[in-house]
């Protein structure tokens, strides 16, 4: 009888810690090779994580291609919810930095929620239309 108990807590256990979590500094490791191994992926800039008033801020740039502005940020907001699924702490905002290869335009600052924006590329419990009108906003640099 013994064993059978030994089994069903080790399983309880393997499904609360269910996916493994990683340090920040893995998780900017692990970025670059999430943008390089897409092809249709926009050029990454640079990856930083920090800590704000508001909470743990997960942040990319990237470079965009202006007739793909829409695309590359949504791979860029996918790709932050995605490696976030498996941070230690949770994040409290994504900002991705869109620097466009259009002269004298600066770059533009898209802030989006966290957990909004986990609801649209994890869960898919809310639609793109929806996620652009209500868990984002544009800010210039």
């Amino acid at each position: 009888m013994k064993p059978f108990w030994l089994f069903i807590l080790l399983s309880s256990l393997a499904v609360l810690w269910g996916k493994p979590k990683f340090s920040d500094t893995q998780l900017l490791a692990m970025t670059p090779p999430y943008f390089t191994r897409n092809h249709t992926a926009p050029e990454l800039l640079g990856t930083n994580i920090y800590t704000t008033r508001q909470g743990r801020v997960f942040r990319v740039d990237i470079h965009v291609d202006r007739n793909r502005a829409n695309d590359d940020l949504g791979f860029a907001f996918s790709a932050l919810t995605t490696l976030a699924q498996y941070a230690r702490k949770p994040f409290k905002e994504f900002i991705v930095v869109m620097h466009y290869d259009i002269r004298d335009k600066p770059p533009e600052v898209v802030i989006g929620k966290a957990r909004c924006t986990l609801n649209r590329f994890v869960y898919q419990r809310i639609s793109y239309a929806k996620w652009y009108r209500e868990c984002i906003r544009f800010q210039q640099m």
